[in-house]
């Protein structure tokens, strides 16, 4: 790389002519900074940004929270929001339930619980054998340990027994983790604190005396095996790889270890196998049995009753399929298929569990029917026994399916909707149906609040449209009950990355928005996995400009619909989603009345350099490479800002220091639209200390999105019911 300063007698470039209504935005040098890639000159103005510890990148920060504070008191409907908010988010949400499915040990119950009024979830354990209401105890509070709301339990897992938990605590937006082990009856600290890179997996060994975990840096991971009381330093390395994403797990009977490893996200896997029963003193004895990372395929193995080895895989069917693996042949060309998802299928998840009359192992298997959550009962050929009646009737998602170790005859899962909060429930193979759960000790109201029986639940669509390339896309359309026809205040929303799902659940953003009287829109765009892994590869990589497209199409199709308009349109997104965002508004800026950004990657020359990027490669392409350095400038939004345009309002929002997607994105971002735009419209941007990429209290997590719920109010000219 050749880094060249291009201007004309060595001067920044003229800024555009204010109008006379433009805001005044803080200052912020334009150096005359390019970098030479592949013989093409990307131009850099604002990349003294990237040091947040710099003077000026601090007077700068502070600037703009100074023009932040002048702009608020405009949006006037935020008290309404941040009012609805408090209230709604009592309901849970899919990022942040009331309570989790249990993690079973014998007669013990561990899960997430966040009480009415909690700032953060705790981890509870309860006894089934104790039913009295004391039987739910806290094993570990975020609020007690921290009381200023900066600690999260980002990971847990307890031993075979139960008697251990490890635990893994991060601080103030790291997301490199303590990691401790809590013994359960006393809640002290058992063993040393190791502190980590990056969350990792746990393994517990059978007898409780140690686990398995991962650890190392990139370039460089290793799964180690830890023995309680020995120290951290006589742990034992038992693989290693250059693979970025890398997992260990041990059958609850203790025989099976397998170790999966992966160079990126959604790039395929490696599976490893190993008899712990017949390893040994040379090495575990792991052997490949599945070689996704050159197929591109993924493949997760799983224990079941009886001594049962099975695989679910893409391998060979898109929308997944489960498969009989045989300890003997354990690779996988030996494999043998038992459940396919059916047409327009797609296999969200399986586990195994007993049949208490026969004693016969059973799977339960989960599908996905154009957003409809299904379940079916098979036996172990793959002989679909009965369809389970499911909570809720239309699109609806039923996540977490998990089974006590070693069998049982009961498996408990999540299930939510656009219109359902998120609720435990318990399916019982002896009755053969689901009911909804809630653990002892639990006060059942706190688990599962009764939604106001004077507000009508709102109606959800799901649409179709057609992109740029006649390809059909999906798209949910959530709106207040009764609505009169025409065009209403609308956000529209996509995630269109990574592979992963825009699943129907329930959103206390979304539905304090509607009951505000907007629509909000969700778009099934290409590069999610919402029709498997061809849908994901047909928007990732040299292919993402198609999650664009059909972003735009959606937009278009609301338009043309008569659903909103553009000067009553937002669009709204973080992280993956805050690209797309960003993507579309320095697209199509006419397009849109406001936008909101988050989070998210918008220098896709520099995100290898940023937070994680270097895992995204797959996801991205690489800018070293010709090609795709021409299709990530095509997209760029940092690159895509263009001087004299009248953009949209625009809110942008981060962490002042996001170690997952990097805080500098939406700094440098900021810097070129404040610059570029010459629209009366502000752009904004709103930071926040001690939070990372995600976590926040419910106090922090409500004040933020009232402020861009407001913001999107403000302006597509939506007026709650209480504020006209």
């Amino acid at each position: 790389m050749v880094v060249t300063h291009q201007a004309a007698g060595g001067a920044a470039p003229a800024a555009p002519l204010p109008l006379a209504t433009r805001p005044v935005y803080p200052a912020a040098v334009r150096l005359p900074l390019a970098e030479k890639l592949n013989d093409r000159h990307v131009p850099d103005p604002y990349r003294w940004l990237e040091d947040e510890e710099d003077l000026a990148c601090g007077r700068w920060l502070e600037a703009q929270e100074r023009l932040l504070a002048a702009h608020a008191p405009s949006w006037s409907s935020r008290s309404y929001f941040r009012a609805l908010l408090g209230e709604l988010q009592g309901l849970g949400g899919a990022q942040v339930p009331v309570a989790t499915p249990p993690v079973c040990r014998g007669a013990l119950r561990f899960f997430l619980h966040r009480p009415r009024g909690a700032e953060l979830p705790q981890l509870v354990v309860s006894d089934d054998r104790e039913m009295q209401a004391s039987a739910g105890r806290v094993l570990f509070d975020p609020m007690a340990a921290d009381p200023g709301g900066l600690t999260f339990l980002t990971v847990w897992r307890p031993s075979w027994s139960g008697r251990l938990v490890a635990c893994q605590l991060t601080r103030r937006g790291s997301e490199s983790p303590e990691l401790c082990v809590v013994d359960t009856a006393s809640r002290r600290v058992a063993d040393e604190r190791l502190s980590l890179a990056r969350p990792t997996p746990v393994a517990w060994l059978p007898d409780d005396s140690g686990f398995y975990y991962v650890t190392g840096a990139a370039g460089r991971r290793q799964v180690r095996l830890h023995l309680l009381g020995r120290g951290s330093s006589a742990d034992l390395v038992v693989f290693e790889t250059p693979h970025a994403h890398l997992s260990v797990a041990v059958s609850p009977d203790g025989r099976w270890l397998t170790v999966s490893s992966a160079p990126g996200a959604q790039t395929g896997n490696d599976l490893y196998l190993a008899d712990l029963a017949a390893r040994t003193a040379a090495g575990t004895g792991l052997r490949l049995i599945h070689h996704g990372s050159q197929e591109r395929t993924s493949a997760l193995l799983k224990s079941a009753p009886n001594g049962l080895l099975y695989a679910v895989t893409d391998a060979g069917a898109p929308c997944g399929r489960v498969c009989r693996v045989d300890p003997d042949r354990p690779h996988y060309a030996a494999w043998s298929t038992l459940i396919t998802a059916g047409l327009e299928d797609l296999l969200t998840a399986c586990t195994a569990l007993t049949d208490p009359a026969s004693g016969q192992t059973r799977f339960l298997v989960g599908t996905s029917h154009r957003g409809a959550a299904r379940l079916a009962l098979h036996d172990v050929a793959g002989r679909r026994l009965a369809d389970v009646p499911a909570p809720g009737t239309g699109p609806g998602t039923i996540s977490g399916l998990s089974t006590p170790p070693g069998g049982g005859g009961e498996v408990f899962f999540t299930y939510t909707d656009f219109v359902t909060p998120p609720a435990v429930y318990r399916f019982s193979a002896r009755q053969g149906r689901c009911r909804p759960y809630t653990p002892p000790g639990i006060d059942g109201t706190s688990t599962r609040p009764a939604a106001s029986a004077s507000v009508p639940s709102p109606v959800v669509r799901h649409l179709t449209f057609r992109s740029h390339d006649g390809t059909e896309v999906g798209l949910y359309l959530i709106e207040p009950a009764a609505l009169p026809e025409g065009p209403r205040p609308t956000i529209l929303t996509a995630y269109g990355g990574f592979g992963a799902l825009a699943a129907p659940a329930f959103s206390p953003t979304i539905t304090a928005w509607v009951r505000a009287g907007g629509r909000y829109a969700i778009a099934q765009v290409r590069g999610g996995g919402e029709h498997g892994t061809a849908w994901h590869a047909a928007g990732s990589g040299v292919n993402k400009p198609s999650c664009f497209a059909d972003f735009a199409a959606a937009a278009d199709h609301l338009i043309d619909q008569g659903l909103t308009t553009p000067d009553r349109l937002a669009i709204k997104g973080s992280s993956h989603s805050g690209l797309v965002v960003a993507a579309a508004l320095t697209r199509h800026p006419e397009r849109y009345a406001a936008a909101v950004c988050s989070d998210a990657p918008t220098d896709m020359i520099r995100y290898p350099l940023m937070g994680i990027g270097p895992l995204w490669a797959t996801e991205f392409g690489t800018p070293d490479d010709p090609e795709q350095l021409d299709v990530l400038l095509s997209y760029s939004p940092y690159h895509q800002v263009k001087p004299g345009t009248p953009y949209p309002a625009i809110l942008l929002t981060g962490a002042h220091t996001d170690p997952r997607v990097g805080s500098a994105h939406i700094r440098k971002f900021t810097a070129a639209l404040q610059y570029a735009t010459t629209s009366p419209k502000p752009v904004l941007l709103r930071t926040e200390a001690d939070v990372g990429h995600g976590q926040r209290t419910a106090t922090r997590w409500a004040d933020l999105t009232a402020d861009t719920l407001a913001f999107c109010a403000t302006h597509t000219g939506l007026t709650p019911p209480d504020h006209r």
